[in-house]
C-alpha cells in the first residue's frame, strides 16, 4: 500500500500490512510500545480470527519510539514525536477512506503501551463513532490538566476495552480511571479492566475484548 508520508520523525517510516489488500471493507490498526516494532505487534493477529473483510495495519515508529518521555509527561516535552505519530495515524485513515471507502465506523484502532497511549489519544482528538478501540496498558496523554482539554466530541458509543495491572510500573492506574471517565464524558461504551499479577502486558480479556470488536 502507497500511504502517503506524514510528519517526522515518524512520516517516513514503513507501515507493515497483512490481510486484504486488495478490496478490504474493514481495517484493524496496531500500534506497538516503545522499543518494539510494527512487525512484533502484527503477531497479535495470531490470537485472533480476522474475516476476509479485513486489512491489517501496524505502523513502524522512528527508532523503535513513539516519543521521548513518559506519557504523564507535558505535552510539550515530547513533541514534535507526539504529534508525528498521531498525524500518522490520521493519514492512514484518510489512505484507508480515500482508497477503499472504509469509514471510521468499520476501524478497530488497538495499541499497547506507548501504542495504547497513542490510540487512547488520537481517539479522544478525533471523535466519531469507531468499530471499537482497545487500549493496552495504555491512556491519554499528557499532564493532569492537558488531559481534560479538548474533551467535548461525541464518540457516538464507540466500543472501548482499558485493560490495564492494578500495579503496572508504567501505568498509573489513577490516569486509567480518568481515561475512563474522561470517554465515559465523550459518549462512549467503556470497558475498564485492573487485573493484578499480569504485569505490564496484553492481558487475555484484551484479546477477547478485540476479538469482539472485529467480529462485529
Amino acid at each position: 500500500m502507497d500511504i502517503p508520508n506524514s510528519a517526522l520523525p515518524h512520516g517516513n517510516e514503513p507501515v507493515v500490512v497483512d490481510g486484504n489488500t486488495t478490496d478490504p471493507s474493514k481495517a484493524l490498526i496496531l500500534l506497538h510500545g516503545r522499543g518494539a516494532s510494527a512487525e512484533s505487534i502484527l503477531q497479535l493477529t495470531n490470537q485472533l480470527t480476522l474475516s476476509d473483510e479485513y486489512v491489517v495495519l501496524a505502523p513502524q515508529a522512528n527508532q523503535h519510539t513513539w516519543y521521548p518521555e513518559r506519557f504523564i509527561a507535558s505535552t510539550e516535552e515530547n513533541q514534535p514525536h507526539s504529534d508525528s505519530a498521531l498525524e500518522r495515524i490520521s493519514a492512514i485513515l484518510v489512505y484507508l477512506k480515500d482508497t477503499f471507502g472504509i469509514e471510521s465506523s468499520e476501524l478497530v484502532l488497538a495499541g499497547f503501551s506507548q501504542g495504547a497511549c497513542l490510540a487512547a489519544e488520537f481517539v479522544k482528538r478525533n471523535p466519531a463513532h469507531y468499530g471499537g478501540i482497545a487500549v493496552f496498558s495504555g491512556g491519554l496523554i499528557g499532564d493532569n490538566k492537558e488531559v481534560q482539554l479538548g474533551m467535548t466530541g461525541d464518540l457516538a458509543q464507540t466500543a472501548i476495552y482499558l485493560g490495564c495491572d492494578i500495579e503496572d510500573v508504567h501505568i498509573p492506574k489513577e490516569r486509567v480511571g480518568q481515561t475512563a471517565d474522561i470517554f465515559n464524558s465523550m459518549n462512549a461504551v467503556v470497558n475498564m479492566k485492573l487485573c493484578q499479577g499480569l504485569g505490564h502486558s496484553i492481558h487475555p480479556e484484551g484479546i477477547e475484548a478485540l476479538q469482539e470488536f472485529i467480529a462485529t
